[in-house]
């Protein structure tokens, strides 16, 4: 499909559409779409970027003008399940837009708020939903959501819906719902893991796979640069400054580490925040929103709160740590290159990380020129030839001592001897001495 008309989409929709600026649909789209408006169940694995939420988005928005159900006390028509509160907002947002032209009602329930508010949005009944699943399942227990009339269910992001333990959750919402309804899992990853999770909660469905190996958006520079072991920060500094950087995510390896290399740039008069689940909505919205305007230079991220970061214009991604898993190489470094534009990965690698640039290349089927490892090298070897020249004088210098003291022993040998030679011959001449004595007597 080369337009989104070709799609037989309701006007309004497509009015919506003409309003967001959206042309043309993406690969993801034009693969997805026709599944879904056909209420069949779809599995979709595509990279971050590439159109996955409005691939669901605008056929659920076809399927409900079509259908025109009534409204139920309480319930939602279709439930958008997300991994965390920034994904949430970013999706209903794109919903609201997408359907500013039609007459739906959406709700928007994720924790760090008062869920007083919710559940009055909830009361006369929406037709979309979107949300986390604790604070979903915590409606769901108080009687203020009901899953009953449900019957199309989307999990986003699954692969971090099961990272960060919430399909117990998800499973009990699922048995609130009716027999018969429509699963759409989208996913960026394809561990072996969530295949078997989606294999348990999907019918008759179809696979879309966009992204088989992982491999990164061909606008992306990858750079890996080797360091010493604790020369992170400084050579982090260097980076920014030869770069000429002015704004990027940095992706650090726990919400500590993101604290306090925070902290430390800021030391150095570099404006940079930390950016993780710890911190307050409140708070992850203001920053996100500073970052957005340019007031704030560098946003240092965990893997999971950046899944909500929808940022078209990030020319630099700096990997500080390297993920503990491949595929997060790739969906991290996805953040730049964006909508066309060209954009730097950069990676610092120390030695106890090989392994893990072992496993990124393996995915993604690239060998990285590493940077460093070549005068690395030279530096080893000529750090060995000072030892060996170092040990070969010493050596020297020892067997010269071991002579010398051999040379004594010998010397020292020879004067006994001759001393010895000496005593026999006076005892000879004092014994013939005393014999010519007694002859006289």
């Amino acid at each position: 499909m080369k337009n989104f008309i070709d799609f037989a989409l309701n006007r309004q929709i497509i009015k919506g559409l003409d309003y967001a600026k959206f042309k043309e649909p993406t690969l993801i789209q034009s693969k997805i779409i026709p599944i879904i408006t056909a209420k069949k169940d779809v599995l979709g694995v595509a990279q971050t970027g590439t159109g996955k939420t409005a691939a669901y988005v605008l056929p659920i928005l076809q399927n409900i003008t079509i259908n025109n159900a009534k409204y139920e006390r309480k319930s939602c028509k279709t439930l958008i399940v997300v991994p965390t509160r920034e994904l949430a907002m970013q999706v209903y947002d794109n919903v609201k837009i997408f359907s500013k032209y039609l007459s739906i009602r959406t709700s928007l329930v994720v924790g760090g708020v008062k869920p007083s508010p919710q559940l009055k949005s909830l009361l006369k009944g929406v037709d979309i939903l979107v949300g986390t699943p604790g604070r979903m399942m915590d409606h769901v227990k108080s009687g203020g959501l009901s899953l009953k009339y449900t019957t199309t269910i989307v999990l986003d992001e699954a692969d971090q819906l099961m990272d960060l333990g919430f399909m117990p959750d998800i499973k009990k919402m699922v048995s609130h719902l009716p027999k018969h309804r429509q699963t759409i899992f989208m996913t960026a990853t394809m561990l072996k893991e969530v295949k078997e999770i989606a294999l348990k909660f999907l019918k008759e469905f179809k696979e879309i796979n966009l992204a088989p190996k992982a491999t990164p958006i061909e606008k992306i520079k990858q750079k890996i640069i080797l360091i010493d072991q604790g020369a992170k920060l400084d050579k982090l500094k260097k980076i920014i400054l030869e770069e000429k950087i002015f704004q990027a995510i940095i992706f650090a390896r726990t919400k500590k580490r993101a604290d306090n290399l925070a902290k430390a740039l800021n030391k150095n008069n570099f404006n940079s925040m930390s950016f993780h689940g710890d911190k307050r909505q409140s708070q992850r919205t203001r920053i996100l929103d500073s970052f957005k305007k340019n007031k704030l230079n560098f946003l240092i991220a965990t893997d999971v709160a950046a899944r909500g970061i929808d940022i078209d214009d990030i020319m630099f991604v700096i990997n500080y740590d390297l993920p503990m898993q491949p595929e997060i190489y790739v969906h991290r470094i996805g953040r730049t290159a964006r909508a066309g534009k060209e954009g730097t990965a950069i990676s610092l690698l120390e030695h106890l990380e090989k392994k893990k640039l072992f496993a990124i290349e393996k995915l993604i089927g690239q060998k990285f020129i590493i940077e460093n490892e070549t005068n690395r090298t030279q530096e080893t070897k000529d750090n060995r030839n000072k030892k060996t020249a170092k040990f070969n004088i010493n050596n020297n210098q020892n067997r010269r001592k071991n002579e010398t003291k051999i040379n004594k022993k010998k010397k020292n040998k020879k004067f006994n001897s001759n001393d010895k030679k000496y005593l026999r011959k006076d005892k000879v001449k004092e014994g013939k001495k005393n014999l010519t004595s007694n002859n006289i007597k």
